[in-house]
């Protein structure tokens, strides 16, 4: 066991990726960095009002078709989560002739405010905290810049902090923790909101990795990205310890006393040349009666040399795949980040289990039948009736809702 632990880091080791080579982001018309399998957005959500945690705003990355990072911005805690505070945004932009976005952003009951700036660089981006007047004193050692990754990409894949010491991240959170009691004079939470807080003992995790570079998913070429800190230590937490929702998150601290750019990092991103995401079809996981409309949606990749049809195959009793339909798919047309075609195949009739293939990718099975729609609406009850009677107890099995 330990020769094969050894080996698997050895071969890591030996791992000499060209991080970002080649890049050439551009500002999109909808206001976002992007080039051919990576993207960066920067504050087309806020953060929500009622529960702060959200894993959908502030700096957003997207890598090879997955969103891989979210909520990057200046937070007072390593892992935030409900009910934390969470900063404002006043404005944002997107410059396209330098390829920068940025969001003037603060905590007003703190007096605090900064921008944010996101600037394209040959082999990815620089992130930059920009301060007019220093950082408060009582944010001194709690006001970072924070970056999450998503759990369910980098759960048991390998890091390396300053290109040797290489490591695995946690698959269950185990981080060890501390008390870190609210400062005299803090903003009043809400009764509820505070004795959330100290039920919890006011814990808060401590690190699991620091250095002044990390790369994340070292084993993993569709998601692996170098994180380079030019102004302070770059520190890795599992925000798992403290809920379900938590994520990865990378963290470097703003130091007291200073103003201009206080943290400065550079992203990495391993980019495959010329990656293209294959297409995703979109039908009915119910079924369809036979005399109704029968329309798939399919979901392109701007970059892809989309074939002009499709199949729909019917599942034979021996277990094979028999064509009954080819037909032509419509033209592409874009909406956002993708372009969106449909195939009407209303003319299969027949009952039996049907998929669909297109560009060598099958869907998965669906009925055509004429009782498709019998029994669907009491498949729901098993999730929705425990929400929707969420002020008593429902016992399901051995599931006490």
């Amino acid at each position: 066991m330990v020769w094969r632990l050894s080996a698997f880091f050895l071969a890591l080791l030996c791992v000499v990726p060209l991080f970002g080579a080649g890049l050439m982001l551009q500002v999109t018309e909808s206001g976002y960095l992007d080039t051919q399998g990576f993207s960066v957005i920067l504050y087309h959500s806020t953060f929500n009002r009622t529960f702060f945690d959200q894993k959908n705003t502030a700096m957003e990355m997207i890598l090879h078709g997955r969103r891989i990072a979210t909520n990057g911005d200046v937070r007072l805690l390593p892992t935030p989560e409900q009910w934390d505070t969470i900063p404002q945004l006043k404005s944002r932009n997107a410059d396209r002739q330098n390829r920068r976005l940025t969001a003037d952003v603060g905590y007003p009951e703190y007096d605090f405010f900064y921008r944010l700036e996101v600037t394209a660089e040959p082999d990815g981006v620089r992130v930059a905290v920009i301060l007019d007047k220093p950082l408060p004193e009582r944010l001194a050692g709690r006001a970072g810049f924070n970056l999450e990754f998503l759990p369910a990409i980098y759960a048991g894949k390998a890091y390396m902090v300053d290109g040797s010491v290489t490591r695995i991240f946690p698959i269950s959170p185990r981080d060890p923790t501390v008390s870190v009691p609210p400062l005299p004079g803090e903003p009043p939470k809400l009764p509820y909101q505070e004795e959330w807080d100290r039920e919890k003992g006011y814990r808060q995790p401590l690190p699991f990795a620091t250095g002044n570079s990390i790369t994340l998913g070292v084993d993993e070429p569709q998601f692996r990205v170098k994180v380079v800190s030019d102004t302070g230590p770059l520190s890795l937490y599992d925000g798992r310890v403290m809920a379900q929702n938590g994520w990865f998150v990378l963290r470097t601290l703003i130091p007291s006393g200073k103003t201009g750019e206080v943290v400065v990092w550079h992203i990495r991103p391993d980019v495959i040349p010329n990656w293209v995401r294959p297409p995703m079809v979109a039908y009915s996981q119910v079924g369809y009666h036979p005399d109704t409309s029968k329309v798939a949606v399919i979901e392109l990749d701007p970059n892809y040399k989309a074939p002009k049809t499709a199949r729909v195959l019917r599942l034979e009793e021996n277990g094979e795949y028999k064509p009954v339909y080819e037909g032509q798919v419509s033209e592409p047309q874009p909406w956002l980040r993708y372009t969106y075609a449909k195939f009407d195949f209303s003319s299969v009739k027949e009952p039996g289990l049907y998929a669909i293939e297109y560009a060598g990718e099958r869907t998965g099975l669906f009925r055509i039948a004429r009782d498709v729609y019998s029994n669907t609406w009491q498949l729901t009850l098993s999730g929705y009736l425990a929400t929707a009677m969420d002020h008593v107890s429902v016992r399901e099995g051995y599931r006490l809702w």
